[in-house]
């Protein structure tokens, strides 16, 4: 007999946990300290019993340990690895995925509907809605005439990757030259020492998702910090674009590593206080991004999975 697979978290139980490991890190908690259930039910304005499921999904993704009588504690994560990061995909999260895959494939036209959705993934209306709920949220989708939804601009191709890069090119270096930009120093602190750490592993054991997963937060970070709100709205909103699936392949793991240490020249220059020179440097790394994108579009292109009725 084949082994149940494990089952998907709830989407609320699993925001509420990314909420609480983000408190976490404004808050300066180390690994070791207690995390209080109560303490998060007052910050969260929610049920214990909800912060105690939220709780359980850290718990099961080793982010904090258990002691019976002494509570939850943050726990070390691996080396290399975003707190967060790692954690997993609710029901709905994971069509999403699917849907967008498809869609960048060349699978899906140009506008979907809950009834498609219910026939070509065979489930219910109510997992179709909470997928276009994921999607709406995610700017994947818009909404279309009548029961429709449409797909927004994505990068799903050379072109559109090029103009990304253009935008933030335009724009990226000027949040750091806002005059009230301000990065969370505790923040940069964690993405050096991941970033560090992930430069430690050898060049065949790369973690490639790891990557993108810091590549993200670095560029977000900048976004959140300028101090300027349409600046911020246009960078935050264009970085969730890049947290969408994507078929364009990859490049070569030297220019990733290489990415990763103009990172952390980026990082030196705003701690001191340098941003002229941060901004040149943020420049040069994404004129280089441009210069060493693939040649190559749409390859590995992954078969749809059926979906068992949810």
């Amino acid at each position: 007999m084949s082994p149940t697979p494990a089952k998907k978290p709830r989407t609320n139980h699993l925001e509420l946990a990314r909420r609480i490991l983000e408190h976490t890190r404004e808050m300066g908690l180390a690994a070791g300290e207690p995390v209080s259930e109560q303490a998060l039910a007052r910050t969260f304005l929610v049920s214990r019993t909800l912060v105690r499921a939220a709780l359980n999904v850290l718990l099961e993704e080793h982010l904090l340990s258990h002691e019976a009588g002494k509570g939850y504690r943050l726990a070390t994560p691996p080396a290399g690895q975003v707190p967060g990061s790692a954690l997993p995909q609710a029901a709905e999260e994971e069509l999403a995925t699917s849907v967008l895959r498809d869609r960048m494939a060349g699978r899906l036209g140009d506008s979907i509907s809950i009834s498609e959705l219910m026939r070509r993934y065979d489930i219910s209306r109510p997992a179709a809605q909470k997928a276009l709920t994921q999607l709406s949220e995610s700017q994947a989708i818009e909404r279309g005439p009548g029961q429709s939804w449409l797909f927004r601009p994505s990068l799903n191709s050379l072109a559109a990757l090029d103009e990304s890069l253009k935008f933030r090119l335009v724009l990226e270096p000027e949040a750091l030259l806002c005059p009230n930009f301000n990065a969370d120093p505790h923040r940069l602190t964690l993405l050096r020492t991941a970033t560090e750490a992930l430069l430690g592993q050898r060049e065949e054991d790369f973690d490639v998702g790891q990557f993108r997963e810091l590549d993200i937060s670095f560029h977000e970070l900048i976004g959140q910090s300028c101090g300027n709100r349409f600046i911020s709205t246009a960078l935050l909103q264009h970085q969730s674009l890049r947290r969408l699936p994507n078929l364009l392949p990859s490049v070569s793991v030297h220019r990733l590593q290489e990415a990763l240490r103009e990172h952390l020249h980026i990082i030196a220059q705003i701690e001191r206080g340098q941003m002229e020179i941060a901004a040149d440097l943020l420049r040069l790394h994404l004129r280089l991004s441009a210069a060493t994108r693939p040649q190559t579009a749409n390859r590995g292109i992954p078969q749809r999975q059926p979906y068992g009725r949810v």
